[in-house]
């Protein structure tokens, strides 16, 4: 009997000690977490300021001090959305991808996380799969403000694939230009898509499409009217 009561006490002494063990490494992570917050913050104000190598660098701390409090404790599970973010800013889209899918996994109404994931897919050339995670994000979130916030991205993204296709091209990767020449139409589509009012994008999409020689495209987006 009196065994019994010693195992007893000695098991609810380890859960005690276990749950105070806990306690004290999710406050050291908060308070790591937060350091990140706050320095990302300074990364989004330069960024608005157009500092880029700056919020970049910033952008890096925070990716820092988030994977410092993700070893403190690893089931502080909005280190995850936070490290997915950073990743997706930083264009390690291979990265971020597999932090936000584990941060959905326990909160699958974040609209922000559902789509910055989806933007992840498209830079990785998966548009289907990428357009459904945004597509879900603007069922969440049905405000004008991530429509147009996503409109923007993704103009970036074809912007940059076009880039990439004349770099290629200048450097004798003919194919391979085409490649991200056909790939940014195709994502510049997407952008028009979630506002068919849009002539400016429309009149790009229509530039772009002949410059490539798509004159299918081009026509199409001239009866867009």
């Amino acid at each position: 009997m009196k065994s019994s009561i010693l195992c007893v006490t000695l098991i609810a002494l380890f859960i005690l000690t276990s749950c105070h063990q806990s306690a004290i490494k999710r406050e050291k992570a908060t308070e790591i977490f937060n350091e990140g917050i706050a320095i990302n913050l300074e990364s989004i104000e330069a960024q608005n300021k157009q500092d880029w190598e700056r919020a970049s660098d910033l952008n890096k701390q925070s990716i820092a001090k988030f994977l410092e409090a993700y070893e403190i404790d690893s089931s502080y599970y909005v280190i995850f959305s936070a490290l997915g973010h950073c990743y997706y800013i930083d264009k390690q889209f291979d990265v971020a991808i597999p932090f936000f899918e584990r941060y959905l996994k326990i909160d699958d109404k974040s609209a922000v996380s559902i789509r910055e994931l989806g933007l992840c897919k498209i830079n990785k050339g998966k548009i289907e799969d990428g357009k459904s995670d945004i597509d879900k994000a603007f069922v969440l979130d049905t405000s004008q403000t991530i429509r147009t916030m996503t409109i923007q991205d993704l103009e970036g993204i074809s912007d940059l694939a076009f880039e990439y296709g004349d770099a290629y091209r200048n450097e004798g990767e003919i194919q391979k230009g085409k490649d991200y020449k056909n790939f940014s139409v195709i994502v510049l589509a997407l952008a028009f898509e979630y506002n068919k009012n849009d002539d400016r994008i429309r009149e790009k999409i229509i530039k772009l499409a002949k410059e490539i020689g798509n004159r299918e495209m081009e026509e199409a987006y001239k009866k867009k009217i």
